[in-house]
């Protein structure tokens, strides 16, 4: 992994914390729908950051890994290229 690399997933890592932590900083209501609503800006985000094609491939990939019954870390970062193993 090159620098730039690391320091993405470390970045990554990062926000992926900040995000969990403001989600349980969520009135106990909301937090239910947090999952729900960190997917609707997630796909936004994905499609923007690497277009709504490319963006259709990688979810195509997460949806076989969760069919198969394999989850992402919540904790751990997994870049976007990692789905393809």
């Amino acid at each position: 992994m090159s620098a730039k690399e690391a320091d993405r997933v470390a970045n990554l890592q990062r926000a992926m914390q900040l995000i969990a932590d403001a989600v349980e900083d969520l009135p106990v209501e909301c937090r239910d729908l947090a999952g729900n609503a960190l997917l609707n800006i997630a796909a936004e985000a994905v499609a923007q950051d690497v277009g709504c094609l490319e963006a259709g491939r990688i979810f195509a990939r997460l949806a076989d890994l969760l069919a198969r019954g394999l989850q992402p870390p919540a904790r751990e970062a997994m870049t976007l290229g990692a789905l393809d193993s």
